[in-house]
């Protein structure tokens, strides 16, 4: 990289600084395109009532979205710009007269032996891991000990959950079954999307102190495993996969400092995220608006709580880890479901079609979780923290598939909430 070059990004980040910005940045970095008309088919499916109450109660609790909407008794449109000149997207609402829509009749209970027969299950295990663990900087080690790796624990885990979910009669699909990203994009292909990243509001961004051409790179390389890995995966589950929900499984963590000196801490949650809680920064973004209007009109948020507090109730009665608690952060709010389960607005659980369940596990670095994990793959059970306990991989992995299945098994037949082939 010329010393020319980089000193003419270093004047257009300067006075981008003090630049006064005159719209909205319409798309999220490295996002595809908005098409509306993919929405066309839900025209007249709901209530005006309908969409206010899952709007306030899910998507947009302090009602951010209102300076983009005008409404009435017959429709909503949802505008680019606050000023409402610039229309996006027309819903037409459901007739107040027009006859409820006709319930299906319920199916037979679900098999007691196999109570996922039918069901295709996506498993996303988070990040990538391998070379790239320390790209994601989702690693750490102390010492000589063996490295904390994420996207290694979330693998190994999902393989011990598909073999759970599979003996139940799911078809297990994967997003990504190893340590190579599902992207063909590489972070050197994103120096241009970093430096606009960069430009859009330098002020705001979370900047290391490193040179100018390190940030960048630092920059292309968050682009690159936050934003087009997600979207990769989030294709390939829409296009290709399109199961009938999705589980996204990590390890959590509290702060550990630098990955050469990580400390441990005395304390573990467990969280469960479905959809919502959009910011109003996030609302000013096209495609932000569009999928929040996808997903709402979609109507997969009751299958995320019921699944998603399904499995809270196991992490409480077998681990008795108690949840996190998100409120007043101003980007995630309380299901009402379940003290496990918060709605926050993720990539993954805003591109994948269909109900996400996103799982965020016991803290890698907590005291306790640490030992656990260095134990390794062991056979059989041993004393753990003072109990005695099969490994972290197999534990982990059967309370998710231990809430599936106790939801499964509460189903008369498959959920009416959601369906692949919703428009």
């Amino acid at each position: 990289m010329s010393c020319l070059w980089l000193a003419s990004v270093m004047v257009l980040l300067s006075a981008r600084c003090f630049a006064v910005e005159e719209k909205p940045f319409l798309y999220s970095p490295v996002s595809e395109v908005p098409e509306w008309r993919l929405l066309e088919g839900y025209q007249g499916t709901l209530s005006q009532e309908e969409f206010k109450e899952r709007l306030q109660r899910i998507f947009d609790p302090k009602g951010a979205l209102g300076a983009y909407l005008e409404m009435n008794e017959s429709a909503v449109v949802v505008f680019r710009d606050r000023e409402k000149t610039q229309p996006l997207f027309r819903l037409r609402f459901a007739e107040p007269t027009s006859a409820p829509r006709a319930e299906l009749a319920p199916l037979a209970l679900a098999d007691p032996t196999q109570p996922l027969l039918g069901k295709v299950i996506c498993l996303d295990p988070g990040h990538i891991g391998g070379d790239w663990a320390d790209i994601e900087e989702r690693t750490f080690r102390i010492g000589r000990d063996r490295p904390v790796v994420e996207g290694e624990l979330n693998l190994q885990t999902c393989r011990l959950l598909a073999e759970r979910l599979s003996a139940a009669g799911a078809k297990v699909v994967w997003t990504h079954e190893g340590f190579a990203p599902t992207t063909e994009v590489r972070p050197a292909d994103l120096y241009p999307e970093a430096i606009e990243y960069l430009l859009q509001d330098p002020g705001n961004r979370r900047l290391p102190r490193i040179s100018m051409n390190g940030l960048i790179r630092w920059n292309a390389e968050l682009l690159f495993y936050r934003s087009a890995e997600i979207q990769a995966r989030a294709r390939r589950v829409n296009e290709e996969l399109r199961p009938d929900f999705s589980l996204c499984l990590h390890y959590n963590a509290a702060p550990w400092g630098s990955p050469g000196r990580a400390s441990l801490t005395s304390v573990s949650r467990v969280v469960l995220f479905s959809h919502g809680s959009y910011t109003a920064s996030e609302l000013a973004y096209d495609d932000q608006k569009f999928n929040l209007f996808r997903k709402l009109l979609e109507n997969s948020t009751p299958s995320e709580l019921a699944i998603g507090g399904a499995i809270g109730q196991q992490f409480k009665e077998k681990w008795g880890v108690p949840p996190e608690n998100y409120a007043g952060s101003g980007y995630a709010h309380a299901s009402g479901a379940s003290p496990y389960v918060w709605h926050r607005n993720l990539i993954a659980n805003r591109l994948f079609r269909g109900p996400v369940i996103f799982v965020e596990g016991p803290y890698m670095n907590d005291r306790s979780t640490y030992g656990w994990i260095q134990a390794g793959a062991y056979e059989g059970s041993r004393m753990v923290a003072g109990r005695d306990r099969q490994n972290i991989f197999r534990e982990y992995a059967d309370r998710v598939a231990d809430g599936v299945l106790q939801w499964a098994r509460t189903q008369a037949g498959s959920s009416r909430a959601f369906t692949n082939y919703s428009p």
